[in-house]
């Protein structure tokens, strides 16, 4: 969802954009946060660092303000605070002085956690429209492409022959190309 997007739908009905809003950055959210807050936090921690992110979004959201679409990064950003300010204040609860700077070796960068979020928004998505292509499609994609199983060991698990396990597993990816760029990946030639 991009800022315009958002502010067209906020325009109409801003508990409806709110909404839109929670489903569709959850999880990015919520890997942010739990990458921050591992180490010191419950989970009730979390996911309560998760909705102060998300009022702070609502709170802070302003119509007037320009984003020029990127409202991702304005997500995360607020997210990287949140967590922050939490991981201080967790750690001080617990009487030991803390820096998030100790977790170098778990997190690098905010880069890192971006990009973990983003992949992981993509396997999410990925296993969807799997699902979605319905079965034996669903069951094909997955020996072929997660297990790396041939077109004939696959054939022998569903009884079918391994031509007919090729041609559907061709037609399977051009529908799951499509299932994708449906939820709004945009697919690079050869690559996801």
């Amino acid at each position: 969802m991009t800022d315009n997007e958002y502010r067209a739908m906020f325009d109409r009905s801003p508990a409806a954009a709110q909404n839109a809003l929670f489903d569709e950055y959850l999880n990015y959210v919520y890997s942010i946060v739990f990458n921050k807050l591992r180490s010191c936090g419950s989970a009730e921690d979390i996911e309560e660092c998760v909705s102060d992110v998300f009022s702070a979004v609502f709170l802070s959201y302003d119509n007037k303000q320009e984003l020029n679409g990127d409202l991702k990064g304005f997500i995360g950003r607020i997210a990287s605070n949140k967590a922050i300010n939490m991981f201080h204040s967790l750690t001080a609860r617990n009487g030991r002085t803390a820096y998030i700077e100790e977790l170098d070796e778990q997190l690098t960068s905010a880069e890192t956690v971006t990009e973990s979020a983003e992949r992981s928004e993509l396997q999410n998505a990925m296993i969807r429209c799997i699902k979605g292509l319905g079965e034996p499609e669903a069951t094909m994609i997955i020996h072929k492409y997660y297990y790396n199983m041939r077109s004939g060991e696959i054939g022998k698990k569903l009884s079918m022959p391994a031509g007919t396990v090729r041609v559907r597993c061709s037609r399977a990816l051009k529908k799951l190309k499509a299932l994708l760029m449906a939820e709004g990946y945009d697919l690079e030639e050869g690559r996801l």
